[in-house]
């Protein structure tokens, strides 16, 4: 519970100024993501190879005035499908040939703020903010010997699903109701601070391509040129 505080005060602190969002956009994303496998120990089985993985996510785009730059609030989620086991209490990327291993849905689910640069008809945005990376293991290898009830008592009992995120884009216009956002992503997680994981393990680096849908609500004013 104590691990879970800092985020539960964030998102007190921020429902108050949510409620007075103008919703103006939606993104549809995909990413390729680098996802670091640390050595969690001496061992052969200590270390596997990091990962690259290829997600398919949304975001929606919101701000407090309907005009172009200055703060807004870009809430989304983008899926993963992975092969991973669980090793000395430690979620992490496997292979396939390992007996253990688990075939695991993931989601990582944004809440961030940023801020948009006006750059001449270039919007480029910088954010932040808390990110919950939830997994859900589906099936084991046939004949394993991964239990999956190990992993949801490591992964959440450890709320090793807590992360960080920043990220930055810009919004390049295609036309009145279209932008193409190329960007970059950077996720960091925090329970690295109290599990026995390495810093470095499970961060990941991604390269983003979005498609931004504006005027989709009808809340929402038309986009100035």
């Amino acid at each position: 519970m104590k691990r879970l505080l800092p985020f539960l005060l964030i998102l007190l602190a921020v429902s108050g100024p949510v409620s007075g969002l103008d919703w103006q956009a939606v993104d549809a994303e995909i990413a390729f993501t680098w996802q670091y496998n640390a050595q969690l120990d001496a061992g052969a089985d200590g270390k596997y190879p990091s990962i690259l993985m290829f997600n398919l996510g949304a975001a929606f785009f919101a701000d407090w005035d309907g005009e172009p730059g200055g703060l807004y609030f870009r809430p989304g989620g983008w899926f993963s499908w992975n092969t991973e086991d669980v090793y000395n209490g430690i979620a992490r990327h496997s292979e396939e040939a390992e007996i253990g291993h688990m075939k695991v849905l993931g989601l990582m689910a944004d809440a961030p703020f940023g801020y948009v640069f006006k750059t001449g008809s270039v919007d480029i945005g910088v954010q932040g903010g808390p990110s919950l990376y939830l997994r859900f293991p589906l099936w084991t290898a046939q004949e394993g010997t991964a239990v999956p009830a190990d992993f949801w008592k490591a992964y959440y009992g450890g709320a090793q699903f807590l992360y960080i995120g920043i990220a930055s884009w810009a919004a390049i216009p295609v036309s009145e109701i279209l932008d193409f956002l190329p960007g970059l992503r950077f996720y960091y997680p925090i329970s690295n601070l109290w599990t026995a994981a390495p810093g470095a393990h499970n961060i990941q680096i991604a390269l983003t391509v979005s498609l931004r849908f504006n005027n989709v609500f009808s809340s929402s004013e038309k986009k100035q040129p």
